[in-house]
C-alpha cells in the first residue's frame, strides 16, 4: 500500500512542479518506485543542482518513511549542500510534495541572506547571546528551551531546521581547531572510551562525524538485562556525533543559545569499536526504528556491504535508540547550559527544562514522576554503579576549566541514560517512582507520555517480536484478554455480568488488570450506548438495511453521519437483540444512493470468548493444526435484508468507564488476527508492518503495540516447534519464530505445558538477589545448595499485571492466613489449586491458555521466611527471582516428546550434572509428583553451587577478554601532535589470555601477579614521580588474615589482574596512581601511590615544596569483599585537618571521608580502578576547601587514629558503618599495626 501511494505521489508532485507551483524547482526526473531526481535553480547558483531523493522505507510511506537527500553534482555551492543536509532531519513522515516544498524553502532561505540565510560575522545580535544575559528561570526570553518555541514541537513534531550560528568562533585557524578537536578526543580516550575517526574531522576539517564507544561488558549489566535489551556483552555501545557546523569547544557551546549549536547524535551498538562511514551516514539518514541501519547506496560511498557485515562494522539501533536520540538531539545542549549555569544535576536540569518548555507534559498529574531533585551535581551519579565509566562527571571537573571536553560530556550522558534507562520515563525522561523495578524501560503514567511514546515509535518493534517470538506475543495478548474480564459481586464468569448493574454499582465491579491503555487516543465503536443513558439520541446507534456487502441508510441518519462515512473507515454493526457484532472496513461511499459498501473483517460477541477472526487458515494455505478450529465465519449471512445498528469507530476510549473499557478492549481483541497468521504475513512481506495487514484495525494495532510495549519483564519462549498436518494427512514439524534456540533450558516431565524463560526486576535485581544469597550463605554457613525452587500460582486474570508490576503482595486475593508476603510452594498441585481459570481464553489464540504458573528461585533460608509450612511466605522481595513461566493449553498442540531438548524421564535428573542439585527436603515437585530437574544452563552461573560442572563452566563466556586492538590507527592519530606532526609516546596494548578463575587462594594470587608487559615509554618531563622509590620497610606489612576465604580472594585477584593490565597500558602521568604488584604478598592489603596532581592545585604545590612525589595509601579489605567496602587511609604525608583549613576529604586521622566507602554508599559492583579514581578526584576537590599538606614532620598516620576519625565522620554525616569495620581495620591482627 505504501509503495503504491509513494509512486502515485511522485507522479502527482511532478505534475504540480511542471506547472510552476513550487518556486525554484523545475522538474522531477528519473522517477522509480522509491526514488526520483529533483532539479533546483536559484540566482545565487552557478548552475542548476540535481538532488537525489530516496525513500528509506517505502512500505511505510508516508507515516513511517524518511527520505535521504543528497547531490552528486560537483562544485555545488556549500550553502546549498548544507541546506540539503539540514532538511534531511525534518522531513520524516512527510509526503512527496511536502518534501519538495520544504526543500525548496530551505534552499531559498540559505541562499538568500535577506530571508534568514547566513549573516556576516559582524551581524551578530549580542542580545541573544547567553553570555550577555543573566540566568533567570522565569525569564521569558531564556534560551535554554529555544528549540521548543511552539506547541508543535512540544508534541514531538519537527520545526523548521535551525540555521547556522551567526556567532563567530574564537579567533582560531583550522589547524588550531583541529588541535582542539584532538585535545577533546584525547580526554575521551583518557576516560576509558574508544575514539573512532570516520572522516576528516580533526584531521583537516572542523566538521564531520566521530564515533565514541565502550565495550558493553564494562558497564556491569546483568545477563538478564543484556538479554532483554538484545545486546551482547562483547558489543560496543556507540555514540555517533555529527558536527554540522564548525566544531566548538564546550565553553563556546555553553556561552551561546542552544539553537546555535548544530550537532546531531545517534546511539546504537556495533561489533567493532566504530561503524563504517556508510553505516554512520545511514544512521543519520534513517528514522529511529530499532534494528540495523541502512547504508546509503554503495555506488555513492563505495562500500562492500557483505564485507561490512563480515568485519562487524554495521551500526545497529538498540532498544532505547529512538528515545535517547530524540532526548539528546532536542535537549542535551539546553540541559548542558542549565547545568553549567546552576551547578545542578542532570535530573534537576531536565526537570527545570520541562517546567520551562512543557513538552506537552502536565505539571501535577504524573503519579510516577518525581519532580523534586536536590541541586547537587553528584546527587544522582552517586547512585550509579561506581565504575569509572559511570560515576565520573566531567562537566564538574573544575580543575580543567576551559579544557573540558564536549564529546566526553556527551558520552557520559549517553552511557548514564542507557545503563539507568529503566529508572526514567522514555518520553519526558523524568525519574520514575520505585513501586516496581523493571528490566525493560517504559514511560511514566502521564497519558501524553504514553501517547507520544507509541506515536513516535519509542517502543519495541512489534513486527520483530512477532517474527522472533510469536508465542510470547500470544501469551501477552492472552493474559491481557484474561485481565480485562470483570468480576461482579464475586462472580467468576464474566459473561454473566449485568452491564447496567455493573455501571450503576462500579464499586462492586473490579478489573484484575491494573493499568489500561489510557492516553493512546484510541477510536473505537461505542457498543454500549443504551446501557449508559436513558436519554439516548434516537439516531444513535444508526440503523441501516443490510444487504450482503452494502448498508442502506435512511435520510435522517445521514445528517449525523456526514463526513464520518469515508473509505478505509472501520465500522461495526449488529442485528438488534443479537450478541454477534460484525466489524468491517468501508470500501465505497455512495451518498446519492444512501449506501456504503464494506468488507467484513472480523466478528466479536457480547459473550466472552465468542469472537472470531474471519481470515483463512493461520499458517497459510495447505496447512492446519491438530485440534485447531477453522477460522471461518462464526455466523452465516441472513437470508433476508435485516435492519442493523451501525457503530462507527469514532468514540474516544478514554471517555468510557472502566467496566466499559474492559468490554471495549475485549471486542477489539476479538478482531485481532491470530499471532501465527501475523507471523506468516510478516515472513512473506519482510518490509511490511502489522498496520499494513488489511485485517487489522488501527485500534487493534495500537492495543497490540501497547500490550507488547508495556511488558516490562523479560520473557522468552523455549518451545519453538509446532506440529502441522499437510493436505496429504502427513504430520510435519515447523519452527515458530526466529529466536534463539533454548531447548537446553527446557524442564522435562511437563507434558501439556508450554514453557517460557521469565525474569523480572531492574538491571541490578539479579545482583541484589546474589548479594542476599551470599549474605545468607555466609551467615548460615551454607556450603552448597544456596537456593531452592518453588511454584507460584495465581488466577490467569492476574498475570497481565504480574508480568508488568512483579510478584508483590500489594493486593490480597486469596487471603493471608500465613502472613504477609509472596506465597510459594514446592508442590506443583498446591500452586495449581491457586491458579483457577475464571476467565475465557482469547478466541483467536493458538494455545488457548487457561492456567499460568511461575517457577521461582529463592534464597535457601526457610527458617527466616514469614512461614515455611504449608507454604513458603517470603516478604523480602530481593530473596526470590522468577526463572520460568508455564502455561497450560486447551489446544493440546504441545507434546513433551516433540519439544523437549533435554533427556526424557528415563534419565534421572536428581544426580545429573546438567541439572541444578536441589537441597534435601526442599526439592521442587512436578505434575506427576516426581522431582523436577532445573537445567544449569537456565541459572546464572554465579548462583550455582560450590563445584559447578565443567559443562556449565564452559558454556559461559570468559569476561576477562581484553578489548580488541583494531583502533591502533585511530589511537596513533590521537597520539600525534597535529601542529608538529610528532607522535606522543605510544600506548602499548596487552591481550589478556582467557582463563577461568582458580579455586585456591594461591592460584588466585599467582594469576594476579603474573607479569604482563609493562609500559616502557619515557615520561621525562611529564611527571616527577619515580616508580619503585617507596621505602617499603617503613610501611605496615600484614600477614594474610585468618578470615581470608576463596570467594573474596578470587575477586581481589581478579581486581589486581585488571589493575595490573591497566597500569601496563596507560602512561603514568595519565593514570595518576601506581602499584608495585611484585610487593603484594597479602591480597587483603594493598599499598597504592597517588601522584602527578594538576600543577595548579594547592596540594601539588605543597607536595613540590615539601619534596614529596606521591601520596601513599593503604587499602585493607574485609572478609566478604566485594559486599562490604574496603578501608582506605592515607599513610603519608600528613594533611592539614579540616578544622585548620584543610580539605580533600581526608580526615584528621588520615582516613578518607567518602560516602562511597561506607555501608550507605558502597555497591559490590564497584571496581577498584573506579574507587582509586574517585579517591583521587575527592582529594583534588577544591570544595568546600582544597587539600593542603601539614607543615612540619609529625610522622605517618596510624591505623587507630584513622579508624577513630573515620567513625567520627560517618556519624556526623549519618552514614552506615560497615559491620566488619573493626576486623577489616585490624587486618586479621590482634591490634592495630
Amino acid at each position: 500500500m505504501g509503495s503504491k501511494r509513494l509512486k502515485a505521489d511522485i507522479l502527482a508532485a511532478a505534475q504540480k512542479i511542471a506547472s510552476g507551483s513550487v518556486a525554484g524547482t523545475s522538474s522531477i526526473s528519473g522517477a522509480s518506485d522509491e526514488e526520483f531526481t529533483l532539479t533546483y535553480h536559484h540566482p545565487q547558483l552557478a548552475k542548476d543542482v540535481r538532488i537525489q531523493v530516496v525513500a528509506q522505507n517505502s512500505d511505510e510511506y508516508p507515516e513511517g518513511n524518511n527520505f535521504m537527500l543528497f547531490t552528486e553534482d560537483a562544485d555545488t555551492n556549500q550553502l546549498a549542500v548544507d541546506a540539503i543536509q539540514n532538511t534531511q532531519d525534518y522531513i520524516f513522515g512527510l509526503r512527496v510534495y511536502e518534501v519538495v516544498t520544504e526543500l525548496a524553502k530551505q534552499l531559498d532561505k540559505a541562499l538568500n541572506p535577506a530571508k534568514g540565510g547566513k549573516k556576516p560575522a559582524n551581524g551578530d545580535d549580542e542580545e541573544e547571546d547567553f553570555v550577555n544575559s543573566d540566568f533567570d528561570g522565569d525569564e521569558e526570553g531564556d534560551d535554554f528551551g529555544d528549540d521548543w518555541s511552539d506547541d508543535a514541537e512540544a508534541f514531538g513534531l519537527h520545526s523548521e531546521a535551525p540555521q547556522r550560528s551567526a556567532h563567530t568562533s574564537f579567533p582560531e585557524n583550522l589547524k588550531q581547531k583541529c588541535q582542539r578537536i584532538i585535545h577533546d578526543l584525547r580526554q575521551v580516550r583518557k576516560a576509558g572510551y574508544k575514539v573512532g575517526f570516520l572522516d576528516s574531522l580533526g584531521k583537516n576539517a572542523d566538521r564531520g562525524i566521530v564515533s565514541l564507544s565502550i565495550r558493553v561488558k564494562k558497564l556491569a549489566l546483568s545477563d538478564e538485562a543484556l538479554e532483554a535489551w538484545n545486546i551482547d556483552e562483547d558489543d560496543y555501545l556507540v555514540l555517533l556525533a555529527r558536527f554540522e557546523d564548525e566544531y566548538a569547544a564546550l565553553g563556546q557551546i555553553t556561552a551561546r543559545p542552544a539553537s546555535h549549536t548544530r550537532v546531531a547524535f545517534r546511539v546504537g551498538k556495533c561489533k567493532k569499536y566504530k561503524p563504517s562511514l556508510a553505516h554512520a551516514l545511514g544512521a543519520f539518514a534513517e528514522s529511529s526504528r530499532v534494528g540495523k541501519t541502512k547504508p546509503p547506496p554503495t555506488d555513492v560511498y563505495d562500500l562492500d556491504e557483505k564485507e561490512a557485515r563480515e568485519d562487524g562494522s554495521e551500526f545497529h539501533r538498540i532498544f532505547i535508540s529512538a528515545s535517547l536520540d530524540q532526548f539528546m538531539n532536542e535537549s542535551f545542549i539546553s540541559l548542558l547550559k542549565i547545568r553549567e549555569a546552576t551547578a545542578c544535576s542532570w535530573d534537576a536540569a531536565n526537570n527545570h527544562l520541562i517546567e520551562r518548555t512543557g513538552l506537552g507534559v502536565g505539571d501535577g498529574g504524573n503519579l510516577r514522576c518525581i519532580p523534586e531533585y536536590r541541586d547537587d551535581p553528584m546527587d544522582i551519579d552517586e547512585q550509579l554503579e561506581s565504575h569509572r565509566m559511570l560515576a565520573c562527571d566531567h562537566l564538574t571537573d573544575n580543575d580543567l576549566a576551559d579544557k573540558r571536553s564536549f564529546p566526553l560530556v556527551a558520552m557520559q550522558f549517553a552511557v548514564r541514560y542507557v545503563v539507568k534507562c529503566t529508572e526514567y520515563c522514555l518520553r519526558c525522561h523524568r525519574r520514575l517512582g520505585k513501586e516496581f523495578e523493571a528490566i525493560r524501560p517504559y514511560v511514566c503514567s502521564e497519558p501524553l507520555c504514553l501517547f507520544q511514546y507509541m506515536a513516535m515509535g519509542f517502543g519495541p518493534n512489534i513486527e520483530h517480536e512477532i517474527t522472533t517470538q510469536p508465542y510470547v506475543v500470544e501469551l501477552l495478548v492472552s493474559l491481557c484478554y484474561a485481565g480485562i474480564q470483570s468480576s461482579y459481586y464475586g462472580q467468576q464468569r464474566p459473561q454473566l455480568i449485568d452491564l447496567a448493574a455493573a455501571a450503576s454499582n462500579p464499586e462492586h465491579t473490579t478489573l484484575p488488570i491494573r493499568a489500561l491503555p489510557v492516553g493512546l487516543r484510541l477510536q473505537i465503536p461505542d457498543l454500549f450506548p443504551s446501557d449508559k443513558s436513558n436519554t439516548q439520541d434516537p439516531t444513535h446507534p444508526f440503523r441501516a438495511h443490510w444487504s450482503n456487502t452494502r448498508l442502506l441508510f435512511d435520510l435522517e441518519p445521514l445528517r449525523y453521519l456526514g463526513s464520518h462515512l469515508k473509505e478505509d473507515k472501520w465500522i461495526a454493526f449488529r442485528i438488534p437483540g443479537q450478541s454477534l457484532v460484525r466489524h468491517a472496513v468501508i470500501t465505497k461511499v455512495d451518498l446519492s444512493k444512501r449506501s456504503i459498501f464494506f468488507e467484513e473483517k472480523a466478528q466479536s460477541g457480547y459473550n466472552w470468548g465468542t469472537g472470531m477472526y474471519t481470515s483463512p487458515a493461520a499458517l497459510g494455505a495447505g496447512f492446519t493444526t491438530p485440534n485447531m478450529q477453522t477460522t471461518a465465519m462464526a455466523s452465516p449471512l441472513p437470508s433476508e435484508d435485516p435492519v442493523v445498528e451501525v457503530f462507527i469507530y469514532d468514540t474516544d476510549f478514554d471517555t468510557l468507564d472502566n467496566v466499559y473499557k474492559g468490554e471495549a478492549l475485549r471486542h477489539i481483541l476479538d478482531t485481532l488476527p491470530p499471532i501465527l497468521e501475523m507471523e506468516d504475513f510478516l515472513n512473506k512481506h519482510p518490509h511490511s508492518t502489522i498496520r499494513s495487514m488489511g485485517q487489522v484495525s488501527p485500534a487493534a494495532a495500537s492495543i497490540l503495540q501497547w500490550i507488547v510495549s508495556s511488558n516490562r519483564s523479560c520473557i522468552y519462549q523455549i518451545d519453538h516447534t509446532r506440529e502441522v498436518i499437510t493436505p496429504n494427512g502427513d504430520r510435519k514439524h515447523i519452527k515458530l519464530g526466529k529466536g534463539k534456540d533454548r531447548s537446553r533450558e527446557r524442564i522435562p516431565d511437563m507434558q501439556g505445558w508450554v514453557q517460557f524463560r521469565f525474569a523480572q526486576g531492574s538491571p541490578d535485581k539479579e545482583f541484589r538477589f546474589k548479594r542476599a544469597l551470599q549474605e545468607v550463605a555466609a551467615r548460615k554457613n551454607i556450603k552448597s545448595n544456596p537456593t531452592i525452587f518453588a511454584w507460584h500460582g495465581s488466577s490467569l486474570c492476574n498475570w497481565h499485571s504480574i508480568v508488568r508490576t512483579g510478584l508483590d503482595f500489594n493486593e490480597t486475593r486469596n487471603g493471608r492466613v500465613y502472613g504477609h508476603g509472596v506465597y510459594f510452594s514446592p508442590e506443583f498441585s498446591t500452586s495449581l489449586g491457586y491458579s483457577s481459570t475464571g476467565a475465557q481464553p482469547w478466541p483467536n489464540s493458538e494455545l488457548k491458555i487457561n492456567v499460568c504458573m511461575s517457577l521461582n528461585e529463592i534464597v535457601n533460608a526457610p527458617d527466616e521466611f514469614v512461614s515455611q509450612s504449608p507454604h513458603y511466605v517470603v516478604d523480602q522481595l530481593d530473596w526470590h527471582q522468577c526463572r520460568y513461566l508455564f502455561v497450560r493449553t486447551e489446544a493440546g498442540v504441545v507434546t513433551n516428546r516433540l519439544l523437549a531438548g533435554l533427556p526424557g524421564p528415563k534419565n534421572s535428573t536428581s544426580n545429573n550434572p546438567a541439572y541444578h542439585k536441589q537441597p534435601s527436603g526442599h526439592a521442587i515437585m512436578g505434575p506427576n509428583g516426581s522431582t523436577l530437574g532445573v537445567p544449569l544452563s537456565a541459572i546464572p552461573f554465579r548462583h550455582v553451587g560450590a563445584e559447578p560442572s565443567k559443562q556449565a563452566q564452559s558454556s559461559k563466556r570468559d569476561l576477562e577478554r581484553s578489548d580488541d586492538s583494531s583502533d591502533d590507527e585511530d589511537s596513533k592519530f590521537l597520539d600525534s601532535d597535529p601542529e608538529s606532526g610528532a607522535e606522543s609516546p605510544p600506548t602499548k596494548r596487552v591481550t589478556a589470555e582467557a582463563s577461568s578463575i582458580g579455586g585456591s587462594r594461591d592460584k588466585a594470587k599467582a594469576e594476579s601477579t603474573s607479569t604482563p608487559p609493562s609500559y616502557v615509554a619515557s615520561e621525562k618531563g611529564l611527571t616527577d614521580f619515580v616508580p619503585g622509590a617507596l621505602n617499603w620497610s617503613t610501611l605496615p606489612c600484614l600477614k594474610e588474615p585468618e578470615f581470608a576465604n576463596p570467594a573474596a580472594s578470587k575477586h581481589l585477584a581478579s581486581e589486581l589482574k585488571k589493575l595490573r593490565q591497566t597500569q601496563s597500558e596507560t602512561p603514568l602521568h595519565e593514570l595518576g596512581w601506581y602499584m608495585d604488584f611484585d610487593r603484594i604478598d597479602n591480597l587483603f592489603q594493598w599499598i597504592v601511590e597517588l601522584h602527578t596532581f594538576e600543577a595548579s592545585l594547592p596540594l601539588a604545590k605543597d607536595m613540590k615544596k615539601a619534596g614529596v612525589t606521591s601520596v601513599v595509601l593503604e587499602i585493607r579489605f574485609p572478609k566478604d569483599f566485594p559486599f562490604s567496602p574496603p578501608f582506605i587511609r592515607v599513610v603519608r604525608p600528613r594533611f592539614l585537618p579540616f578544622l585548620n583549613g584543610g580539605g580533600g576529604h581526608v580526615t584528621a586521622g588520615g582516613a578518607m571521608c567518602m560516602e562511597l566507602l561506607t555501608g550507605t554508599g558502597w555497591s559490590p559492583v564497584n571496581s577498584m580502578e573506579s574507587v582509586l579514581l574517585q579517591v583521587r578526584v575527592a582529594m583534588c576537590n577544591l570544595e568546600p576547601k582544597p587539600a593542603r599538606l601539614q607543615s612540619g614532620g609529625a610522622g605517618d598516620y596510624g591505623v587507630g587514629e584513622a579508624v577513630e576519625a573515620y567513625l567520627r565522620a560517618v556519624r556526623v554525616h549519618g552514614w552506615k558503618v560497615p559491620e566488619d569495620l573493626q576486623a577489616t581495620a585490624l587486618g586479621g591482627q590482634t591490634g592495630f599495626q
